[in-house]
């Protein structure tokens, strides 16, 4: 006699799946009040433009000096070492590749040779 399944086994389990989730603490928390009340005071408040004007001004102003500042000096000739570190990376894959590709192609030569046929196999 061949076995059925039983009907009620799977909604047992939808529902023994359901409550579990129900379980589950919620992972979207409300908004805090005092921020919901920040971003919509910003939001309501209207700037005047010859007050956003002046501070961009006086911004400008107070950075003016800065580039000036920033400038260091280039007049020195010493050999610049971020190369090598840039370059050694890449320099050092490259070797690899080189040597594992000689050396494969130097035991197929070898190996090619060593048959009186020119076959590796004798």
């Amino acid at each position: 006699m061949a076995r059925s399944r039983s009907a009620i086994a799977p909604v047992a389990a939808a529902l023994l799946f359901l409550g579990a989730v129900c379980q589950l603490p919620r992972a979207f928390l409300p908004v805090a009040q005092a921020s919901a009340r920040a971003s919509r005071e910003l939001a309501e408040q209207q700037f005047d433009v010859s007050q956003v004007a002046s501070v961009a001004a006086i911004a400008v102003w107070a950075s003016g000096s800065a580039p000036a500042l920033a400038v260091v000096e280039e007049d020195d000739e010493v050999f610049d070492v971020r190369i090598l570190a840039v370059l050694a990376l890449p320099a050092l894959a490259v070797t690899w590749a080189l040597f594992n590709v000689w050396r494969v192609a130097l035991r197929q030569t070898v190996r090619i040779g060593e048959g009186l046929s020119g076959s590796s196999k004798l």
